[in-house]
């Protein structure tokens, strides 16, 4: 049994995820318009994101964002073999594809067919690989094959043998040597997904939709957000350009390892980059003009990262003293234009909705922050201010344990007086109390309050605790 004549999209870009080209079909397939860079985008794969860990990765739920696009719902994982083909069969007859999920390293037709090396760089101890199920489409069965659409990274369509498949759809899960994996997303064994249009998207819709996406993305850059959650960070946008910036900083202790993460932070990079022009070559495609010229402005701007990674792998086969130095200098060139570039993107959409956000109703409130958890909130964003604003070198990447001043600390007198500045007003206009912080005795002491992001939230704690109120009327 073969579903109805199914000639998928096969040439895609070898840096989408598995999952994009699927959802692709199945969205055609309900009467929707659809375009591999919009449902890029509309997860914000567009958008770079990075952990205060410096690991370079979408995180949309990281963010307050609805689904625009599309939507899993009714994921399933079977009890059995059996089980599951009888559920195939059935999907097949009523819809004609479905997508499952396994392990490409069962997979027959691919590079990572019982292939050692694909299990090492998952286990080995500086992997930066997240171990996730494969996904790929079911569009036909019989007793002794499955006919499969596995676009990426195999541009195969065809049939698997009922063993091989089986053992596909087993998963990650049940392969022992991947438990020790460090990263790991859910695994499912014998899973499926169900896909659907959120909004079934017709040319106007589909235009629209472009819109949306190019100022959200616009808005998301340009803002720079970052978010804590409880001892972790994440950045966005241009904060990433920051967080780079941060690595390079002369002060910054950095040895051949450290040299490392950040010439793979600044590849990993690109890829953001790379979804984006994806986005406005589909602009200019949908859109009026000017689209076209901001594919090629943009186009020229990637070309410019790729060539700054370039440089920084030749000054340091070459062990340039100054590649630093010399490297900040093109970065920090690169960031005034790209933000001057989005800057004008977003006046271009200015009058286009953004990707709706969750709202917090009384159903679903946000979750209440505790007194401790605001007055961290506090002097982790004046941190970041003093970054962003002052070029303070204060490491975020290390959360509460980031150091401040002293033998430690990196921030000079003046930067902590700023610093401190900042948080006395932050705390005012959050709990309505004054408090002073600028006593630069207490900074030279052994164990001083501003030694650490930490010490200086359990200091304030302390002190707001034996602060009343001020009555405002």
């Amino acid at each position: 049994m073969i579903s109805q004549p199914f000639q998928p999209t096969m040439d895609i870009p070898y840096y989408y995820p598995c999952n994009f080209p699927l959802i692709h079909e199945i969205l055609q397939r309900q009467g929707s318009i659809s375009s591999l860079g919009l449902l890029a985008s509309s997860r914000l794969y567009s958008l770079t994101s990075c952990s205060d860990r410096g690991l370079i990765k979408p995180y949309f739920h990281k963010l307050d964002y609805e689904e625009p696009m599309w939507e899993v719902f009714g994921e399933r994982e079977f009890d059995s073999f059996e089980e599951g083909k009888a559920y195939i069969r059935e999907r097949l007859e009523n819809e004609g594809i479905l997508v499952v999920t396994g392990t490409s390293y069962c997979l027959p037709y691919g590079e990572d067919y019982r292939n050692p090396e694909y299990i090492h760089k998952l286990v080995k101890q500086d992997s930066r690989l997240h171990l996730v199920d494969h996904w790929l489409a079911v569009y036909g069965m019989d007793e002794e094959q499955f006919y499969v659409y596995d676009p990426v990274p195999s541009k195969y369509m065809g049939a698997v043998s009922s063993t091989d498949f089986q053992e596909f759809w087993k998963g990650n899960k049940n392969i022992s040597e991947l438990e020790i994996a460090r990263r790991k997303e859910t695994l499912r064994t014998y899973g499926t997904m169900e896909i659907r249009a959120v909004e079934t998207l017709d040319a106007a819709g589909y235009r629209n939709m472009l819109r949306s996406a190019l100022a959200t993305q616009a808005h998301e850059f340009i803002t720079g957000r970052t978010i804590w959650q409880g001892n972790r960070s994440y950045y966005f946008g241009q904060a990433v350009t920051s967080q780079l910036l941060q690595r390079l900083h002369p002060d910054a202790e950095v040895d051949r390892e450290q040299e490392k993460a950040i010439s793979a932070f600044l590849f990993d990079m690109r890829w953001s980059r790379y979804f984006f022009r994806d986005l406005l070559e589909e602009a200019a495609q949908w859109l009026d003009s000017p689209h076209d010229q901001y594919v090629a402005e943009f186009g020229a701007m990637i070309a410019r990262w790729e060539q700054a990674h370039k440089l920084l792998q030749i000054a340091r086969m070459k062990r340039s003293p100054e590649w630093r130095e010399q490297l900040t200098d093109i970065i920090e060139q690169l960031a005034a234009d790209e933000l001057r570039w989005y800057e004008a993107l977003m006046t271009t959409h200015q009058h286009a909705d953004r990707f709706r956000q969750i709202p917090s109703t009384a159903e679903n409130p946000a979750p209440t922050p505790s007194h401790r958890e605001v007055i961290e909130r506090i002097v982790l964003d004046s941190c970041d201010e003093l970054n962003r604003y002052h070029n303070a070198p204060i490491p975020l990447e290390h959360g509460l344990q980031a150091p401040l001043y002293g033998s430690r600390g990196r921030l000079d007198s003046l930067e902590l007086v700023t610093l401190l500045a900042v948080v006395e007003q932050s705390v005012e206009d959050t709990f309505g109390v004054g408090i002073t912080l600028a006593e630069m005795a207490a900074a030279s002491m052994p164990e001083s309050p501003y030694r650490t992001v930490e010490s200086l939230v359990e200091y304030l704690e302390a002190q707001l605790k034996h602060c009343p109120k001020d009555d405002k009327g």
